[in-house]
Parts: structure tokens; sequence; C-alpha cells
């Protein structure tokens, strides 16, 4: 398959660097995505108040819940088409990216439409306040009436994600970032129309780098350009896009069903509590991001090398990658340790003395595990790029149901330091039989491999 600038082949050369520079545009847009949720937080905590911070914190886990819905599916996708560009079969990959877009069309219009019917009753079970309740929905609405502008994107990205392309999706969310910080301005400061205006101004600038992505396809990259002849459906492609999909889907969406439960738990400790566990969550969030970066990206290197039945390069590049992920989260640590408070009060805006201090203490609780966490996310993914697509989701129902053992007996009995302890158990338990199932499966990868010699 020819190839060219927009497309990387990661079956070749040193498997760390290959890894990291592929990773590196991944890593800026991420970072690009996480400020302008954090500048998000700082406009409306600044502009609107605790209340609305609190507001946010209420069902930011139901709209994140239906948010990982997309986001998971265009992962999913990803591996396949990942698997045909490594094995260099070029119908097979164009076939792969038109059934893609067929299941991709129809998961749009489901995954909305299930989010708003079901928006208000997942209010109600979680508790949020009434109070807040109506501007907590007026928000939550939005975002979940315009998240298939999200999704499209993400299906795009991820299409050239897959071809080895992570410098161009870093530009155009530059531009996507720009006009969304903008626009909140404009919105929620200039106009006063709160935080549904935060939400629109989201839906509009993920509708702007949709557009900017198409065009770019469309212009500079022909190898995924579909024609007539591709269009046709497959049945067995068809089932193994979707339960790709619906695997890195449910691997999310277990995930964050877990996050709500465990939001419900904060829910019932009161309004300082919660405003600070969003504060701190975004700030945890962007932390780590730095290492789901580089376990994304072994799941493209693992995808593409996979198909190539590059096994050695997938086990020294799980290796690697995994030794300089433990240097970065040991640079996270101090800086959680060293700058916590000042980067609290920061993001928050806020000088009250509680909320400060909780979301100190759960920053500080939690960071020491992300060496732990490190193991988990990049093994996790190395697994889903070799084709294992259920063996995460079993990990993510180990994580779901210690959240529930969280929500009805740790945060009962120990408040918040039970909400602080959860994450950090789950990722050693969830760590320890990832590691088992990845050291089988590679073994009996490579002695199919040495067979087939």
């Amino acid at each position: 398959m020819a190839t060219n600038r927009a497309t990387t082949d990661l079956t070749k050369g040193n498997p760390l660097k290959m890894t990291v520079m592929f990773a590196i545009p991944i890593f800026l847009s991420n970072i690009l995505q996480q400020l302008y949720n954090l500048t998000d937080i700082a406009i409306i905590g600044h502009v609107l108040g605790d209340d609305a911070l609190t507001a946010i914190g209420t069902v930011s886990t139901i709209y994140n819940f239906f948010g990982s819905l997309m986001f998971g599916m265009s992962s999913g996708f990803a591996v396949v088409i990942s698997k045909y560009f490594g094995s260099k079969d070029e119908k097979g990959l164009k076939k792969a990216i038109a059934n893609t877009l067929f299941i991709a069309a129809i998961w749009s219009i489901i995954v909305p439409v299930a989010g708003l019917l079901s928006l208000k009753p997942l209010m109600r079970v979680l508790k949020t306040p009434e109070d807040i309740f109506d501007t907590a929905y007026s928000y939550a609405s939005v975002v979940i009436c315009l998240i298939g502008f999200m999704f499209i994107y993400n299906v795009l990205r991820s299409i050239l994600q897959a071809i080895g392309n992570s410098r161009a999706p870093l530009y155009f969310l530059a531009v996507s970032v720009s006009a969304n910080i903008a626009l909140d301005l404009l919105f929620v400061k200039q106009f006063g129309w709160g935080l549904p205006g935060a939400a629109y101004a989201t839906a509009i600038a993920q509708l702007l780098s949709s557009i900017i992505t198409f065009i770019y396809i469309a212009v500079k990259v022909p190898e995924v350009h579909i024609g007539r002849t591709d269009m046709k459906l497959d049945k067995f492609l068809l089932i193994d896009i979707f339960t790709s999909g619906i695997a890195f889907a449910l691997m999310f969406t277990v995930v964050n069903l877990g996050s709500m439960i465990l939001q419900y738990a904060i829910n019932g400790l009161g309004k300082t509590i919660i405003a600070a566990h969003t504060t701190a969550r975004k700030i945890s969030e962007l932390c780590m991001m730095t290492l789901s970066t580089l376990a994304n990206a072994m799941a493209t290197f693992a995808g593409q090398n996979h198909g190539a039945e590059r096994y050695d390069r997938i086990r020294q590049g799980h290796r690697s990658v995994m030794f300089c992920s433990f240097g970065i989260a040991t640079v996270l640590i101090a800086m959680i340790y060293l700058f916590g408070e000042k980067i609290v009060v920061l993001i928050s805006g806020s000088d009250t003395a509680e909320l400060i201090d909780n979301a100190v203490f759960y920053l500080r609780f939690d960071l020491p595990f992300y060496f732990v966490l490190a193991v988990l996310l990049i093994t996790r993914t190395t697994l889903q790029g070799m084709g294992a697509k259920f063996v995460p989701i079993i990990a993510s129902v180990m994580e779901l149901i210690f959240k529930v053992i969280t929500a009805k007996w740790l945060a009962v009995r120990l408040g918040y330091l039970g909400i602080a302890m959860c994450e950090p158990i789950t990722w050693v338990i969830c760590a320890v039989f990832i590691i088992i199932v990845f050291s089988v499966k590679t073994k009996k990868l490579s002695k199919k491999a040495q067979a087939q010699i």
C-alpha cells in the first residue's frame, strides 16, 4: 500500500521512538482539550459561581456516560482500521471505513435520543439537589442533544490515527478549542446565557472541527477515499467493527456507570464536597491524560503490528512505553504535592477553605497510585489493539463492582476518604488481572506466528 505524509507505518523503526512520536500530537491534542475543559470550568466558576460548578458536577457523570458510548465506539473502529492498514490491505482498509461510517450514522442517532429520554430519571436517581436541578438539566440536555457533533469528529479523527496520522487532528483541534473559548466568553459572559451557553459553545466548536477534518481527508488522504465498490455492507466485517466498537464503548460506559454510582454517594456529602470533587476530578483528568495518551498510542501501535503479525514488536513496545510512563507519573506526583493547593484555587476560582482542602486531599491521595494506573491503561489498550475485545470489559466490570461497594459502604463509613480510596484499590486489582491475561495472550500469539513460519 502506497503511503504519503498523512500516514505513518508503525510496524517499522524503534518501537518506543515510533510510539512516542506518534503519541506527542495526541498528547498535545488532549492538552488542548483538557485546557479548554479547565478554562470552561474557570469561566463558569468565576462568572456564575460555586453553584454552577456544583450543577455541572451533579450531571457530569451522566453526559460523560453517553459521551463514552460515542468515544468508545470511535476508538474501537480505529482498532479494526489500523489492522487493515498494518497488513497493507488497501481494499480491506477502504471497505472497513465504509462499513464503519454505516455503523457510525446509526449510532449517532441512537445515543442522543436515549440520552435525552433518560436524563431526568437519571438525575432523580442520583439525587441531584432540587435547588440546582433545573440549571443542571439545562446544561446536560444541550450537551447530550448535540453530542453527535463530537462523534463525527471522533470518527474522522480515529480514521486518521488508525493510519498513523496524529498530527492533523492536533491542528484542527487547536482551531476548535480557540473558537470554543471565544464562544464561551461570548455566550456565558457577554450574552449571559448561563450554563446552556457553555454547552452551545462546545457543540459549535466541535462541528467546526468535524468540517475541517472532513475537508482535510477529502483533499490530502487518498488512502481512505471510498468509492461505490467499497460501500457494500459485509456482514462479517460489520460484526467485527461493531463488536470492536462496542467493546470499547462498554468498557468506558461501565467505568462511567460506576462513576455515576459513586456520584450518588458524593451528592449525599453536600454541595461543597460536590464542588471540591468536581474541581479535583478536572485536575486529575488532566494528569491522567498524559498516561492515557501513551495508552491510546499503544492501541494503534498494537493494532498495526497485530495486522502485520509482529508480536515481538508489540511486547517490546509495551515494555518500553511502560517504563516511560513511570517517569511521567513521578513528575505528576511531585507537581501535585508541591503546587496542588495553588492549582485548585486557580481552577475553581473559589476561596472556600473546605472546598480547597478536600480537592487537594483527593489529588494527593490518588496520584501516588499512578504507577499502577499506568500499568493498567497501557496493558489494557495494548490488548485491545491485539483484538482482545472482552477482557477489558471484565476489568471494567470489576471496577464497577468496587464502586458500588464504595457507594454503599466505604463512603457511608469513611465519608470523602472512602471516595478517595475507591479508584486506587480498583486500579491495583484490575492491573493484576490485566497483566496475567496479557502474558498469556502474547505467548499464545507468538507460538502461533512461529508455527506459521
